[in-house]
């Protein structure tokens, strides 16, 4: 590979593909799994979405509501499933994000690499907080009833991080692409 398709790495196809599996995959995630752990706890968000995170006694409220079933459910298949879902996106976000910022892209002549590495870091930091919560809910599910206060506060700190991230990652492609489509039809009139 020369240096002058290394540079143009991802391929435009590739970073589709993987963002339309990427969707699917959230799509199979928010509207199947969570849809069902949302009925089994009477309503209540998962551990995942709760934006706000959760305190100690939110965490034992919703154990409790969730019920064996529940719980067992929350671990498989969610937890199995989510287990595959951040390094998906991570890699769908990185590689999009890496593509847009090519030369060509937003500018003639790209952005420049400190740049691309600093928008990179929020889905790879999203990949570790996302394991990270993902690890804590695990063990919640598996010691209940008896919880950590320490664990709580480190699953729903690490939930928060992860959504943080993810806005940030949701932001930066939304802009780049409206950058990068702004200058393609400029160029395209003229």
């Amino acid at each position: 590979m020369d240096h002058r398709s290394a540079a143009r790495f991802p391929s435009g196809r590739l970073v589709i593909v993987l963002l339309v599996a990427t969707a699917i995959f959230w799509a199979v995630l928010f509207f199947v799994t969570v849809a069902q752990l949302q009925i089994l706890a009477n309503g209540a968000e998962p551990f995942d979405a709760r934006w706000m995170g959760y305190s100690f006694d939110d965490a034992q409220k919703y154990l409790a509501t969730l019920g064996p079933e529940g719980r067992a459910y929350y671990l498989v298949p969610e937890l199995l499933l989510d287990t595959f879902f951040p390094p998906l996106y991570a890699a769908s976000s990185v590689l999009a994000l890496w593509w847009l910022t090519e030369p060509g892209r937003m500018t003639d002549e790209g952005m420049a690499v400190g740049w691309r590495w600093m928008l990179i870091a929020p889905p790879v930091a999203g990949l570790i907080f996302d394991w990270a919560e993902n690890s804590g809910i695990a063990w919640m599910l598996w010691s209940w009833p008896e919880l950590s206060p320490a664990l709580v506060r480190a699953s729903s700190l690490a939930t928060q991080l992860k959504l943080a991230a993810a806005v940030v990652t949701e932001i930066s492609l939304i802009v780049l692409a409206a950058v990068a489509l702004l200058r393609r039809s400029k160029a395209v009139r003229a």
